[in-house]
């Protein structure tokens, strides 16, 4: 029976992905659920993260300046080519990382201080970015002034982010018993994260599968977009991390995305053919978790064999 339930959180995100696609007539009706899943999260993530524990390191600059970078030169590059398509590259780097990234890296044995505390740069970076970013390259932001729509796009990501941090940090130092209680089952996050793929790749397949004419060719770039800018982030961050002695934590923290957020913004403000770009980007992210988690299983399994004598 423990063999089954290890089994089972290993393969959680795939079976997830599955469960999402086959299922997404129904997944999809949830997308109401996309905020308050995505506030819990965060929640649960922060009650991980003491304010006397930030530490920063030289990496984080350097996985945030190629972010940064990213998300400029995908713009710059490709919008005079195809505008949807560089819209959903300069989303794909410019939305932070996931909160269940650092449950993942935990999993995988990395340095999970390390990335709770990018997590928390990220994440608070695309607070100040996202009303500077998002008017510029939305089509829904067309024809609104630009201070108009900066504000309305912060009053929208800002209560997101800041709230569920408020709301930890006020825990952790009014009621610490259950701050405590929290943060010993915030591993719960990773479980949200599966839930949270349920209605992406519900809401993304109902999208990409309804009736209407359909520009196939288009939606075959955004998913090469979406793959291509993931495995940039996984080789990219993983080559930087082992200067560092963290290719784990960097790796995840430069290519493990908080994909609902991004499709959050991508209903509220852009195009929902970006929403194809995100579903591919989560499949190839997941089923690359998927691989690291079994393959880690594997490993500690061999390990431990050899350590009791068992040639097996």
């Amino acid at each position: 029976m423990t063999s089954f339930f290890a089994f089972l959180k290993q393969w959680t995100l795939v079976i997830a992905l599955a469960a999402g696609m086959l299922g997404h007539g129904f997944f999809s009706q949830f997308a109401w659920t996309a905020t308050p899943l995505l506030m819990a999260m965060l929640f649960l993530t922060f009650t991980r993260l003491s304010p006397r524990e930030l530490r920063f390191h030289p990496l984080h600059g350097v996985l945030l300046a190629i972010q940064v970078a990213g998300t400029l030169a995908s713009w710059f590059l490709l919008s005079p080519v195809d505008r949807l398509i560089a819209q959903e590259a300069r989303l794909c780097f410019f939305i932070p990382t996931a909160t269940a990234a650092a449950t993942i890296c935990s999993m995988l044995g990395g340095n999970m201080g390390f990335l709770v505390t990018y997590t928390f740069l990220s994440s608070f970076a695309i607070v100040a970015a996202a009303p500077l970013v998002i008017p510029v390259i939305s089509s829904a932001q067309a024809g609104i002034p630009f201070l108009e729509s900066a504000m309305g796009v912060f009053s929208r990501i800002a209560p997101t982010m800041l709230l569920p941090l408020a709301a930890a940090w006020g825990l952790r130092f009014m009621l610490p018993r259950a701050h405590d209680f929290v943060r010993r089952h915030s591993g719960l996050s990773y479980y949200l994260w599966a839930a949270m793929l349920l209605v992406l790749i519900g809401t993304a397949f109902e999208t990409l599968l309804s009736p209407g004419e359909h520009d196939r060719l288009r939606e075959l770039a955004g998913a090469a977009t979406g793959a291509a800018v993931c495995i940039f982030g996984f080789a990219v961050g993983r080559r930087l991390g082992t200067i560092w002695n963290m290719p784990i934590a960097a790796g995840q923290g430069l290519a493990q995305k908080n994909l609902l957020l991004g499709m959050w913004i991508t209903v509220t403000y852009m195009d929902t053919g970006v929403l194809v770009c995100l579903a591919f980007y989560s499949v190839f992210q997941n089923v690359f978790n998927a691989f690291q988690l079994w393959r880690h299983a594997r490993q500690a399994q061999r390990i431990h064999r050899r350590s009791s004598g068992d040639p097996a």
